[in-house]
């Protein structure tokens, strides 16, 4: 059946059902005709092969998992079945020489910008965080609330040393309205002179953020 099952990497030795899939259909996959053993639900995965407990259970080319019992061609990948292991963490490191790209093509065009006054043309430089994936927005606040407030990106900072400015004149039984809200000694500035914010696009709408995107 066309477009009924996906193999995510060639080193898997699992399949995806993209769609249900009835017990005893027969699946062609590398080369060879697997029964499906059981019912196997839309976004499920199968075994391609028999296996012992104790096997790798590979997807995306890397160990996801070892096999608790053995199970048959084409029985599906439960919790039940399947005990969660990956790989031990590598480091390869690399040297990154940056090439600039050819802008030949984009010579003789114009922005919508502005001159300062020494001449210069007047741009933003942002370091922009995107995950690739929509999981990760809870570690892209982690690190969005790290970087702000370690390289003096925060926007928020200075109304907190105002905050404290209140607050120490509160519990020195100071007069309030003499608190001047200035600049603290030793208050973070920014490091970089030339990066003007740290942006980060995430969203709240992916992996479960939705009902409809949870549904099955």
């Amino acid at each position: 059946m066309k477009n009924s099952i996906l193999k995510i990497n060639s080193n898997d030795n699992v399949l995806v059902a993209l769609q249900d899939l009835p017990a005893e259909m027969l699946i062609t996959a590398d080369g060879k005709q697997i029964m499906l053993q059981e019912l196997i639900p839309g976004k499920h995965k199968f075994f391609i092969n028999d296996m012992q407990a104790g096997d790798d259970v590979i997807m995306y080319g890397v160990l996801v998992g070892k096999l608790q019992q053995p199970v048959l061609a084409g029985s599906r990948m439960t919790v039940q079945n399947v005990k969660h292991a990956s790989s031990a963490y590598g480091y390869r490191a690399a040297e990154f020489n940056w090439t600039p790209p050819d802008t030949s093509a984009f010579a003789g065009q114009t922005f919508n910008g502005y001159h300062r006054a020494d001449g210069r043309v007047g741009t933003a430089n942002y370091w922009l965080f995107i995950p690739t994936v929509f999981c990760e927005n809870r570690n892209m606040d982690v690190i969005k609330e790290a970087l702000h407030s370690q390289l003096g990106y925060g926007v928020s900072d200075k109304y907190k040393m105002y905050v404290q400015q209140l607050r120490m004149a509160y519990e020195q039984q100071e007069d309030l309205e003499h608190v001047s809200f200035t600049a603290m000694p030793g208050s973070q500035q920014r490091m970089f002179k030339n990066i003007d914010g740290i942006k980060f696009l995430n969203h709240q709408g992916g992996c479960g953020g939705i009902r409809q995107d949870a549904a099955i």
